[in-house]
């Protein structure tokens, strides 16, 4: 088909929605990596990887047809799904492999950076194609068939990932799980809409889509969390308290707000940096007892080595005072805790000997913490 390139000012439009909105979908994606383990130039890679995916089918779907091998709508509906989730997926085979790639979380956004790179090519075909309606194509794929083509990918590395922590016969069960579910999702979507369904019903999938991503990485920052509670230790200098708020990483803003008003935010930037490295450790020796031989034991340990070091520049950087301010900031969280519990149980009338064994151990708690400030 001769494609007719209009260049007018709502095709423009519809190429910055084609391109901006899947992109915003894998930037807050990207944001549930709360301790920030995955690397920018891997996203760039599964990108454009995700780019070249899709040159690649854009060749090899045509030419299936062209030799008689299968009609149009049986490559639109079953073989194009199976080659594009596969192709997608070759990038994260080679990512897993490497020492500094960490656990499901970091698989999925790759994953679903590699979708969304492969989805954003396609729209310039389709948009570009349909200049007469470029506006609407492109508002049609970008909440729906972008969003497959993301979850798909996601899913697949997510198994793959998983194999990571997992190096018994049942892990290879999640990576055939990974890849059947994504491409039997991308069979029936493609099913449905090549039937002519209505655009709501798309939407729906691809909303479908996306939470499910978003459920995996939530997932997945669960057990890190549990990993940097049980790893981090003092082999890398973390107090019990670093280590705490390591492990709540999901609230760390709001622990941290007390120090950002004394210290500023450059120092609390500092401090944030350190915290996210002081998990990564945490998350590098669970991964390092499941490391499949000893000469990849061997490269963990040496980014764990140089995470310390990292972390030993930054307490400097920090300083020492500070340091020790954000050793006992966890003791003020807990004791903004049972204030809490206090009011409650005032409120809920429980009378003084209810409200006075709260008192005394709340007052227990400011008394611990005055004693401790002192020092």
């Amino acid at each position: 088909m001769q494609i007719r390139y209009d260049f007018s000012t709502m095709l423009y439009l519809a190429l910055v929605i084609a391109v901006l909105i899947p992109f915003s979908f894998f930037l807050y994606i990207r944001g549930l990596d709360k301790y920030k383990t995955s690397r920018v130039s891997f996203h760039a890679l599964t990108f454009v990887w995700g780019i070249l995916a899709y040159l690649l089918a854009a060749q090899i779907n045509p030419a299936i047809i062209h030799l008689g091998w299968a009609s149009r709508i049986t490559v639109i509906r079953v073989l194009a799904p199976i080659l594009e989730e596969i192709l997608k997926s070759l990038i994260l085979i080679y990512l897993i492999q490497r020492p500094d790639f960490n656990f499901i979380v970091d698989g999925v956004i790759y994953g679903f950076g590699a979708g969304i790179g492969f989805a954003i090519a396609e729209n310039f075909e389709y948009v570009t194609g349909h200049p007469e309606m470029a506006l609407a194509v492109a508002l049609a794929r970008v909440f729906s068939t972008n969003l497959i083509h993301a979850t798909g990918t996601g899913i697949i590395s997510g198994g793959l990932a998983y194999r990571r922590s997992d190096l018994s016969w049942k892990a290879w069960l999640y990576i055939f799980a990974g890849y059947g579910v994504s491409i039997l999702f991308h069979i029936i979507f493609n099913t449905i809409v090549s039937a002519g369904v209505a655009i709501v019903v798309a939407f729906i999938f691809g909303a479908a889509g996306g939470a499910f991503i978003w459920y995996l990485i939530r997932q997945g920052m669960q057990v890190q969390k549990l990993w940097v509670k049980e790893k981090l230790d003092s082999a890398a200098r973390a107090t019990k308290e670093e280590t705490k708020l390591a492990s709540q990483i999901d609230v760390i803003e709001e622990l941290l707000a007390p120090l950002k008003a004394r210290f500023g935010p450059s120092t609390v930037t500092l401090i944030r940096t350190y915290i996210y490295k002081q998990g990564e450790i945490g998350i590098k020796r669970r991964l390092l007892e499941t490391a499949p031989n000893p000469e990849r034991r061997s490269e963990i340990q040496e980014i764990i080595n140089g995470l310390i070091e990292e972390t030993n520049q930054l307490r400097k950087q920090i300083g020492s005072y500070c340091m020790l301010q954000v050793r006992v900031v966890y003791s003020g969280q807990e004791t903004q805790l049972w204030n809490l519990l206090n009011a409650r149980v005032a409120a809920a009338g429980l009378g003084q000997k209810g409200g006075g064994l709260w008192d005394r151990m709340n007052t227990k708690i400011k008394d611990a913490n005055a004693a401790q400030d002192d020092k």
